[in-house]
């Protein structure tokens, strides 16, 4: 689980990763959206504007026949985190998301939930910030 949050002038935040256990990647997916709901509900962050790689993540929180039932309990805290924030998601290509594809594979050696600022940003992770404040796209090659 990963993934940044950023300002409007797509300066980093604060970037968290977290242990991802062996599960469905939409479960995944969940909740590191709920984490980063969670993160700018306890900073204060009201006008936020949501990225996610999954089309069917916006699907499932926009309602749109698409049922999972075994993720109800969260799906409905991420909705009820939704409700307090004036937000709009969108959905990106994971080119588009190369910082949480990133944060997701570190969470993966994780053993508990990690928030990375500016002062602590891995090497790797603070080349892929910088490609994507300026709008440049990460393409793994291989």
């Amino acid at each position: 689980m990963g993934g940044i949050i950023r300002d409007s002038f797509r300066e980093l935040i604060v970037a968290f990763a977290g242990p991802s256990y062996p599960c469905k990647v939409i479960f995944a997916e969940l909740m590191s959206l709920f984490k980063g709901l969670v993160i700018c509900n306890n900073r204060g962050y009201v006008n936020i504007q949501i990225e996610v790689d999954a089309l069917i993540l916006i699907q499932i929180i926009k309602n749109e026949d698409v049922f999972c039932p075994q993720f109800f309990f969260l799906i409905r805290k991420i909705c009820i985190a939704l409700y307090t924030l004036n937000y709009t998601m969108n959905h990106v290509l994971r080119e588009g998301n190369a910082c949480a594809d990133c944060l997701a594979k570190i969470g993966s050696r994780l053993e508990e939930d990690m928030e990375i600022g500016n002062d602590n940003l891995l090497h790797l992770l603070k080349g892929l910030v910088k490609l994507d404040k300026i709008g440049l796209r990460y393409i793994k090659s291989g």
